[in-house]
């Protein structure tokens, strides 16, 4: 395949803007937790909550579908024991959302603001199993918020990378040729498989993920690279190199 300069670089977000929060354990919950829990509800029920949603969710047959947890966050309300009001679930919905939010990259708002500069467009396209608000305000006092012209999260879209759908879905919000579009993630299966079943480039970030590069050619990425900071460098040496510039 001949990598073209593209019009605008789309990313994942886990394992790429911020740390993966796949796994809602007692390992990860201090760092989405930090200050614990409100009124001091025992963590122990919150964990156990956490694990029926995730094992829910990875029940569904993949590419899987966004999934809505509130039933479950009701049931668990009555274990506590408390009240599984409509305002109580959403509370407590709202609650878990945090999990899947962690600090950004030190280097994530200087690599987006330079490809702004460089006359990039910027979006994203990312896994969710909750409506994005709380990664909305993390963008927003991260002062990256500004620097997406778009954004699709899958709980809110309604389906989950790789299924072609939510990669299409911004490809036209955005009216983007996916020849001219890149797609950065960290998971050749959702990932480098997602972009290339549209045509997009894919372009993986080193991680853990990466041994599953052999399960076929679909999941071979287009480049590689070790964070996105060295994403500047390479589209201006691409584009150097395709204009002759020494």
């Amino acid at each position: 395949m001949r990598v073209t300069v593209p019009e605008a670089v789309l990313f994942d977000m886990g394992g790429v803007l911020l740390e993966s929060a796949d796994m809602w354990d007692d390992s990860g919950f201090h760092k989405s937790y930090p200050k614990g829990l409100p009124d001091g509800t025992p963590v122990e029920w919150f964990l156990g909550l956490s694990r029926a949603i995730l094992q829910a969710y990875e029940a569904l047959p993949q590419p899987r579908p966004a999934m809505d947890p509130r039933p479950i966050i009701a049931a668990w309300l009555e274990r506590l024991p408390a009240e599984p009001s409509p305002a109580n679930v959403e509370r407590w919905y709202a609650v878990l959302s945090d999990w899947e939010v962690r600090p950004l990259y030190s280097f994530v708002r200087p690599t987006l603001e330079r490809l702004s500069e460089m006359g990039f467009r910027i979006g994203l396209i990312s896994n969710t199993l909750m409506v994005s608000d709380s990664h909305r305000r993390l963008f927003r006092e991260g002062g990256i918020l500004n620097l997406f012209e778009f954004m699709v999260f899958s709980a809110e879209f309604g389906m989950n990378k790789p299924d072609p759908s939510i990669f299409r879905h911004a490809l036209e919000s955005m009216k983007l040729d996916p020849a001219r579009a890149w797609y950065v993630g960290d998971k050749p299966h959702r990932d480098v498989c997602g972009a290339h079943s549209v045509g997009m480039t894919a372009v993986l970030v080193d991680s853990i993920y990466e041994g599953r590069t052999h399960d076929g050619p679909e999941y071979v990425p287009d480049l590689r690279i070790p964070d996105i900071s060295a994403l500047p460098d390479l589209l201006e040496s691409l584009h150097n190199a395709r204009a002759g510039m020494p």
